[in-house]
């Protein structure tokens, strides 16, 4: 019986200290839901504007004081490499083949107007893979509109 009174004032103890700091707790949010799908479709419309080459629809999807770095870790130790939102914008906008990259298990996360997206990624030119790595998004809600503040991302070789 002492055992059981134990593990009981134990729970009491965690979850009561839990409660006490409601305020404070981040709400754990249900995935798929509206502003999960609002984010996602941000990060679409960059890269429909990455495979069409247009550098006005890749523009759209960036707030004004976005960066991007680059992480290569194809030579065994990382080697990184900052643009700025102008550089990005007119390397994706030229013409040529298709720019294509494809997300996958992306974890969603947020608070208020910040988000963050992580998940990994192919990229290819055109029908070719080019490379594969690691997308880090971070996201802004200004007005009512999510817009990329950055992206981090890792190129490695293809497994």
């Amino acid at each position: 019986m002492s055992r059981y009174l134990l593990i009981l004032l134990t729970a009491l103890l965690v979850f009561g200290g839990c409660q006490s700091m409601e305020s404070e707790v981040v709400e754990v949010l249900p995935q798929n839901n509206d502003t999960e799908a609002a984010i996602l479709s941000v990060i679409h419309d960059l890269f429909q504007g990455m495979e069409a080459r247009d550098s006005t629809r890749i523009g759209f999807t960036l707030h004004p004081e976005a960066l991007f770095v680059s992480v290569d870790l194809t030579q065994g130790m990382a080697k990184t490499k900052r643009t700025e939102r102008r550089y990005f914008i007119s390397a994706l906008g030229q013409p040529g083949l298709p720019f294509i990259e494809r997300i996958h298990d992306a974890v969603v996360q947020y608070s208020g107007e910040f988000a963050e997206v992580w998940a990994p990624y192919e990229f290819y030119v055109g029908d070719s893979l080019s490379h594969c790595g690691h997308d880090a998004f971070q996201l802004v809600r200004e007005d009512q509109t999510w817009r990329i503040l950055g992206i981090t991302y890792s190129y490695t070789a293809c497994p």
